[in-house]
């Protein structure tokens, strides 16, 4: 005489499922992430303020070099820099956003892949490539319309997230236009 077992309960798979999630998820600390997704930045310093600028956009950064001086160019453009048979238009990330600029010379340049006009921020110090989590934003507005959000850095450092496409737009008409480099044709 066969043996007759109870039928299994019809939500019987879905619970092996969820203990299966649970299980993953402890694999990782016991963090499930929740909220908004990190934002790769390279945070830097402009007197006591940090910035966050979008990774992808920055080339290079470097010390601060001796500049070529352009007359006539508004005062948060610094002058012009030749790097690797480039020039790019050196601007004051602290000036561009309308605060003054501690000291027009020295610190860091964040060189940036940005189109056919090559620009390099001169920034205090550039501190390092993170992941930045998005937060809610202080109650007060931002200085400039660059600044577009902020986020906290893994240290819980908060962190000014600048749109370099509404930092660059004012001085796109004032920036010279750099030909493209040739292809030896």
């Amino acid at each position: 005489m066969p043996l007759k077992l109870p039928a299994p309960a019809p939500h019987w798979l879905d619970d092996v499922l969820d203990a299966r999630t649970r299980q993953l998820a402890l694999r990782d600390g016991g963090r499930v992430q929740e909220g908004p997704a990190p934002v790769p930045v390279l945070a830097c310093t402009l007197g006591t303020e940090t910035y966050g600028l979008p990774l992808a956009a920055i080339g290079q950064v470097v010390s601060f070099a001796p500049l070529t001086p352009t007359p006539g160019a508004p005062p948060a453009m610094l002058g012009l820099l030749g790097r690797a048979g480039q020039v790019f238009i050196v601007l004051d990330l602290g000036a561009a956003l309308g605060a003054p600029s501690a000291t027009p010379s020295g610190g860091h340049l964040l060189l940036l892949r940005h189109g056919t006009r090559r620009f390099a921020l001169r920034v205090d110090r550039a501190l390092a490539a993170m992941a930045a989590i998005p937060a809610d934003s202080p109650a007060e507005a931002a200085p400039h319309r660059a600044v577009t959000g902020h986020a906290l850095s893994p240290d819980g450092t908060l962190l000014g997230l600048i749109d370099l496409d509404r930092l660059l737009r004012p001085f796109l008409a004032a920036a010279p236009s750099t030909p493209p480099p040739s292809t030896g044709a």
